[in-house]
C-alpha cells in the first residue's frame, strides 16, 4: 500500500486541496501533498499527525474532538507555510480546497534542420527494416519445377561396369 503522505497520485485527477475526508480520516492536503491527518484513537478524543514544511518538522499531537485537532493544525501549518502572511490569511490560504489548476503545457519549439534531418534519417532506417522484417517473414516458396535430365549414355555404361565389379563377375 502507499503510504498517503507521499502519494502523489495520477495527474488524471485534480489534485486535492484542503481538508478531505476519507471514512472516519481527515487530511489537510497542501500543494498536492498531505501535510496533516487527524484520525480517530483507540481511547476518547483524535491523534493528530501534522508535517511542516521541512521533513523533520514533523509532530504527533492528540486532541479531544476533531474540530479541535483540524483546527491546532491549520494555525500550526500555516505559520510554516506562510510565515509572512498574517495567520488568519495563512489558514484562508491553506484550506483553500478550490482544485489546483495545472499550467498548460509549453509550446514546442519548432525542429531544427537537424533534427528534421534525424526524422528523415529515421523514417528511411525504420522503412527499410520494415522491408526486411517483411521479406523475413514471409512463406517459404517451394523451387519452381526443373526439367528432368537428358541421360547421358557414356554414364550408363560407367554405371553398369561398376555394378558388374560390385558383384564380382
Amino acid at each position: 500500500m502507499i503510504p498517503s503522505h507521499g502519494y502523489q497520485g495520477f495527474r488524471s485527477a485534480p489534485r486535492p486541496s484542503g481538508w478531505v475526508q476519507t471514512g472516519e480520516r481527515w487530511a489537510l492536503w497542501y500543494n498536492g501533498r498531505e501535510t496533516a491527518s487527524v484520525a480517530p484513537d483507540g481511547g476518547p478524543g483524535v491523534r493528530l499527525w501534522i508535517e511542516g514544511q521541512k521533513f523533520w518538522q514533523v509532530k504527533e499531537v492528540r486532541a479531544a474532538n476533531v474540530r479541535q485537532a483540524k483546527r491546532y493544525a491549520e494555525r500550526w501549518c500555516a505559520a510554516r507555510l506562510y510565515p509572512d502572511l498574517p495567520l488568519r490569511e495563512a489558514v484562508a490560504r491553506l484550506t483553500d480546497s478550490t482544485p489546483i489548476q495545472e499550467p498548460p503545457p509549453l509550446p514546442a519549439l519548432p525542429p531544427t534542420r537537424e533534427q528534421q534531418q534525424q526524422a528523415r534519417r529515421l523514417a528511411e532506417a525504420v522503412t527499410n527494416d520494415l522491408e526486411r522484417v517483411k521479406a523475413a517473414l514471409e512463406p517459404i516458396r517451394p523451387p519452381a519445377a526443373t526439367k528432368p535430365r537428358a541421360k547421358d549414355p557414356q554414364k550408363t555404361r560407367v554405371r553398369a561396369a561398376l555394378r558388374d565389379l560390385r558383384r564380382g563377375v
